[in-house]
């Protein structure tokens, strides 16, 4: 999500609502009393200004709410200009830094359509999953790659667009590669913050669809979306790598077929690299403070 440099016909409110709703609690997190706003009178006075040569709104251009931290601050202008785009890789250990892996390594797991991963909060209409949510139920799955950061020493902000670089190889015709980014508090409660998914086949775009060799490693870019998130001291960062997120999307088949055309399933079993050569990583938007 970019930000045109109009202002002055535009206005951006980001929270932390579920679509729809502008409460204090989504999934099993309560972001405070400060996170309802007066919605509909930001809207009464937009339309007034547009439609009714009323003044002009008195806001800044964006307005975001900082989860975490349970605040809400103005902004000029979306993405952040004084965003630091850093990477933090993905190791055969089960780690997450900002180290780049040395030599050669690479994780497996078996992705069988016919039981996937379930849904387990994120962007999601069902009021019952959407949101962020405890995710120890999934913890006991093998087709699942997890991998935690240190605990951070400082309180860090996390605010603007996360996108994943991940190297894989499938022995299917095509499959789906899926990453989630979730906070894990000092107590141990994880909760899921975004994530996102590719289709092998769109891999180079929605307008070039193109099914994958077997056995070959291809690199993929997975838009999680955006978040704004302050980090406290002593809170670790998790991804977890895996190939389904059922019901909120429809299970890859892997056999290549068309979606909705067959009922054939294949079993996948997928290869992340995680080597010098193919350095799998998350591409994390800092801000500085």
């Amino acid at each position: 999500m970019y930000f045109s440099n109009n202002f002055s016909g535009q206005r951006l409110v980001i929270g932390p609502w579920p679509h729809g709703w502008n409460v204090r609690q989504t999934g099993d997190i309560d972001f405070g009393e400060d996170a309802v706003i007066e919605v509909e009178a930001l809207l009464v006075d937009w339309f007034n200004y547009w439609m009714k040569d009323g003044p002009a709104p008195d806001s800044a251009p964006i307005r975001l709410f900082i989860m975490g931290e349970n605040v809400w601050r103005d902004e000029q202008e979306w993405p952040l200009a004084r965003t630091d785009y850093r990477a933090m890789y993905l190791h055969t250990d089960g780690s997450f830094s900002g180290n780049a892996p040395t030599g050669e390594g690479a994780l497996h797991y078996t992705y069988d359509p016919a039981d996937p991963v379930s849904t387990l909060g994120g962007n999601i209409m069902e009021p019952s999953l959407r949101g962020p949510y405890d995710q120890s139920p999934l913890d006991d799955r093998e087709d699942v790659l997890r991998f935690v950061s240190a605990p951070f020493e400082t309180a860090t902000e996390i605010t603007g667009p996360i996108s994943a670089e991940i190297y894989a190889t499938t022995d299917a015709r095509d499959t789906d590669f899926m990453a989630k980014l979730i906070v894990i508090k000092p107590d141990g409660m994880a909760f899921n913050l975004v994530d996102g998914v590719i289709r092998a086949r769109y891999r180079e775009g929605f307008e070039k669809e193109k099914l994958i060799e077997p056995g070959e490693t291809y690199s993929y870019t997975i838009d999680l979306w955006a978040t704004s998130y302050l980090l406290s001291p002593g809170d670790r960062l998790r991804v977890d790598i895996t190939s389904s997120n059922y019901p909120r999307l429809a299970r890859n088949l892997n056999t290549g077929a068309r979606f909705a055309k067959t009922t054939e399933m294949k079993v996948a079993h997928q290869t992340i690299h995680l080597s010098d050569e193919y350095p799998s990583r998350i591409i994390l938007p800092f801000i500085p403070r």
